[in-house]
C-alpha cells in the first residue's frame, strides 16, 4: 500500500464518512493524534503505518479506508493526468480533519447546557 494513497484515503474517510467511526474509535482519536504528532517530521511511510496500525482495531474504519483506496487507484488508472497534489502538507491536513471529527462527535454526545 502506497503511503500517500493510504493517507489520502484515510483523510477522505474522516472527511466524508464519519459514520464509520464507532464510539470506541472516537475515544481512541486522542491516542492517534499523539502518535501522529510525533511523526510529523518522519517519512510518509511511518506516518501512514501509524494510521494503518490505528485503524486495524476498528473494522468499519478499516473497510472504508480500503474501499476509498481502491477508488483512488481506479481514478488514477482511468485518468492518469489527475495527480494528487503531493506538495500538500498531508500531516497537517490529517491532523486537522481528525480533530474536526473528534470535536464534532464528542460535542454531539455532550448534554446541552442552557
Amino acid at each position: 500500500m502506497e503511503p500517500d494513497k493510504l493517507i489520502q484515503a484515510f483523510t477522505q474517510v474522516v472527511r466524508n464518512q464519519d459514520y464509520v467511526f464507532s464510539p470506541e474509535a472516537i475515544a481512541a482519536i486522542p491516542e492517534l493524534q499523539k502518535e501522529l504528532a510525533t511523526l510529523e517530521t518522519q517519512p510518509p511511510d511511518l506516518f501512514a503505518e501509524a494510521i494503518r496500525q490505528w485503524y486495524l482495531d476498528y473494522e468499519d474504519v478499516r473497510d472504508a479506508v480500503l474501499i476509498e483506496e481502491r477508488e483512488i487507484e481506479k481514478v488514477r488508472k482511468t485518468n492518469p493526468e489527475i495527480q494528487e497534489n503531493t506538495q500538500e502538507n498531508r500531516y497537517r491536513v490529517v491532523q486537522e480533519e481528525v480533530q474536526k471529527l473528534y470535536t464534532k462527535k464528542t460535542s454531539a454526545n455532550q448534554p446541552n447546557k442552557s
